[in-house]
């Protein structure tokens, strides 16, 4: 008996669903398979997510933020190895 063997990859999205739709259809084409799907937050400088804001993104005391909290997701990939 022979045991399967795979190869995996993990995508990172902040996407809108309707591009990440396409991204989902070509992959399933390429053949992989969505096996997980996990919710993360990732952290980024205030300057990376509102690059034209001019004022500094503060936080609930006034703060100015260091990092600022992304919701994202990580979309887990496997396909047979052949």
């Amino acid at each position: 008996m022979v045991m399967q063997k795979f190869e995996y990859r993990v995508f990172a999205s902040h996407l809108d669903p309707a591009e990440l739709v396409v991204i989902l259809n070509e992959s399933g084409r390429e053949g992989w398979e969505l096996v997980a799907l996990a919710r993360v937050t990732d952290y980024y400088p205030p300057h990376l997510i509102q690059p034209e804001a001019i004022a500094p993104v503060l936080d609930e005391d006034g703060i100015e933020e260091e990092v600022v909290p992304v919701e994202a997701f990580r979309y887990v990939f496997k396909r047979p190895l052949e």
